[in-house]
């Protein structure tokens, strides 16, 4: 068992390194940079982010463990398309109100705002449920590799959670950190270069819901 934990964490490092940055990155990065709250709101961000996805790995792990692989791909492509619009169009708000800052904070916006900006920690959270749930091939056969070498659930449940780990330990952390310094730099110079720099990160975001949309179609 502690060979396949261990292997199993070195992929996850593997994976935090290469395709994890390229899915997670963009979005990820974008956020901390244009909320701009300091390089400890950016690690942690990052964390929740982390915990939500590798809180999906486990429970898909578990559910290829008890129903197998092909109805858990049966399960994830019957949702796939609305869980891609319902988390592109919640990428899109964000990168909105990111983009127009507190001029949507007013009337029926004034309470989203504060939900996901005020209270970023639970946005962030679900954009990681999201990123989670929408797992690329290579990591669906990993977690298929966990399900069949799995005796218990408790096993596939540390097999997982090694992966997880190992994921966790990406240099994103990294990024994030150096993400949330740039607006700080920014706000000693001039406010107003502060304000465009959280303007285009919010274009980016759309930009990238959007894309998410559109892989649904």
């Amino acid at each position: 068992m502690s060979k396949i934990i261990i292997s199993l964490f070195l992929t996850g490092l593997l994976f935090g390194s290469g395709p994890c940055i390229a899915t997670c990155g963009p979005f990820l990065i974008t956020y901390i940079a244009g909320t701009g709250k300091g390089a400890a709101r950016g690690i942690m961000l990052y964390v929740l982010f982390s915990l939500a996805r590798i809180a999906v790995y486990v429970l898909l792990s578990l559910a290829i463990f008890f129903l197998s692989r092909i109805a858990v791909e049966n399960l994830i492509g019957g949702m796939y398309q609305y869980v891609l619009i319902l988390g592109g169009g919640f990428i899109i708000i964000i990168g909105l109100f990111m983009a127009l800052g507190r001029r949507l904070e007013f009337g029926f916006w004034k309470p989203l705002y504060r939900v996901l900006f005020e209270h970023d920690k639970k946005s962030i959270f679900a954009v990681g449920l999201i990123v989670g749930l929408l797992p690329c091939a290579p990591l669906l056969s990993i977690l298929s590799y966990i399900g069949l070498v799995s005796r218990t659930w408790q096993s596939s449940f540390l097999y997982s959670l090694s992966f997880g780990i190992g994921t966790f330990l990406s240099p994103l952390i990294l990024l994030a950190l150096v993400a949330g310094l740039i607006p700080r730099f920014l706000s000693d110079k001039k406010a107003v270069y502060c304000q465009v720099f959280t303007f285009i990160c919010g274009l980016i975001i759309i930009f990238l819901g959007i894309q998410l949309i559109m892989r649904a179609f």
